[in-house]
């Protein structure tokens, strides 16, 4: 029996359709009951808790041999911060999967989680993997650059900001590089983490084969969409203040300061082992976007006012 945290996520989503397609039984945490019959059409038995939440989890746990750990944020939106998430949570899951006998804790961070980086998003997640790694249970760790796919943030968010015209805002001067993997690659090294025994008590990096700029990110975006932008490289410093404010009055804005921060560091890896331990032959970036055509300007309108998931 295999647990999946953040089930509501869309690598979550993969995730549990590969898992219940090699006739695994999964469990799946939400937060809310309205997810239930998403859950349960992918074959799944949907489990209502909260990472927050420890006695949530000691009753999801029962009876699990193995956890997929993707449950995360990257905004702090009232009690559900990026340090009660992403680090507190994971500290629980910990806890309470040593504590139920759990065999093997798989998860999925951003590349160069570090808790020691000025960054909140890495450095909570950098927090969280370090008590795992101490925590005297089995572990995976996924390091995952841009992860795109269906239901994705970043790429769907520079689709939406491109159906602006004339002009596509370049954060910066475009030249910090990414390594962006398929959402299903990511889901699929995760699932043969499970079975591995070279991935246990291993840090891993897991990107795609391709290091593009992220001007090449969205002129890949642009090309799909067969849009002509004028494209206006801004210094991330001018951006800041529009940003703060997005994030403060919009429910999910679509770019907040955390990620910001990060935009113009380089995200590649240096010990790539997608293909190397797990087989897995990645998806390039303009042949797996095709989804993008569906993220209009209204939607990111909706998307960043919270009337709908971006999952």
């Amino acid at each position: 029996m295999v647990l999946i945290t953040g089930a509501n996520g869309y690598v979550a989503k993969q995730t549990i359709q590969q898992l219940v397609a090699s006739n695994v039984q999964v469990k799946a945490l939400v937060r809310s009951e309205a997810s239930f019959d998403k859950i349960r059409r992918l074959g799944a038995t949907p489990i209502k808790g909260d990472v927050t939440d420890s006695a949530t989890l000691m009753f999801a746990l029962a009876g699990v041999d193995e956890v997929i750990h993707l449950a995360a944020v990257n905004r702090n939106r009232g009690a559900s911060t990026m340090q009660a998430v992403n680090a507190q949570g994971t500290i629980n899951l910990v806890n309470a999967a040593k504590a139920a006998g759990v065999k093997h804790i798989v998860t999925v961070v951003g590349l160069g989680a570090d808790a020691s980086k000025p960054y909140p998003l890495a450095q909570t997640q950098g927090i969280a993997i370090d008590y795992l790694i101490q925590s005297g249970v089995p572990y995976t760790i996924l390091e995952a650059s841009v992860i795109f796919g269906e239901g994705d943030e970043f790429i769907n968010t520079l689709a939406g900001l491109a159906r602006v015209p004339p002009v596509m805002v370049v954060p910066g001067n475009g030249k910090s590089k990414f390594q962006p993997i398929a959402v299903q690659d990511v889901a699929t090294c995760a699932v043969r983490s499970l079975y591995n025994p070279d991935a246990l008590n291993k840090r891993l990096q897991i990107c795609g084969s391709e290091v593009l700029t992220l001007e090449a990110i969205i002129d890949a975006i642009l090309a799909e969409l067969k849009l002509k932008r004028l494209k206006v490289h801004m210094p991330v410093s001018l951006l800041k203040i529009a940003v703060w404010a997005m994030d403060k009055f919009l429910p999910k804005a679509p770019i907040t300061p955390s990620l910001l921060a990060q935009i113009g560091v380089d995200n590649v890896a240096t010990a790539n082992m997608t293909e190397i331990l797990f087989h897995v032959k990645p998806q390039i970036l303009k042949v797996g976007i095709d989804y993008v055509h569906s993220m209009t300007l209204l939607q990111l309108i909706k998307r960043s006012l919270g009337a709908i998931d971006h999952h």
